[in-house]
């Protein structure tokens, strides 16, 4: 925890299996986390398809140099998830060869 609040990130635990404790804060900044999360609102628009999930929340993993790992996932309803577990080394986002924006 401590390491993860020294870089600036955000630090929060959850019983949520494989979800960050690490990410960047709400504002997206520039920082040398491993992860970052945001949580995206359902624009009040008409949607094409119906029964839209909002809030969705939207959490970015820089596992490797060369792999990015992004999950979608509805906040207030849990639902299965394919149990594979990668291990990541956890490469900050200065280290990685692509770039997130």
């Amino acid at each position: 925890q401590a390491a993860c609040e020294a870089r600036g990130c955000t630090w929060c635990a959850t019983d949520v299996a494989n979800a960050p404790w690490c990410f960047f804060p709400e504002d997206m900044g520039s920082s040398t986390c491993f992860c970052c999360r945001a949580t995206l609102n359902k624009r009040q628009a008409l949607s094409l398809f119906g029964n839209d999930i909002s809030p969705v929340v939207l959490e970015v993993e820089f596992q490797t140099r060369d792999r990015l790992r992004f999950r979608l996932y509805d906040p207030n309803r849990q639902r299965f998830e394919v149990p594979l577990k990668i291990d990541s080394p956890g490469v900050t986002a200065d280290e990685a060869s692509y770039d997130v924006e």
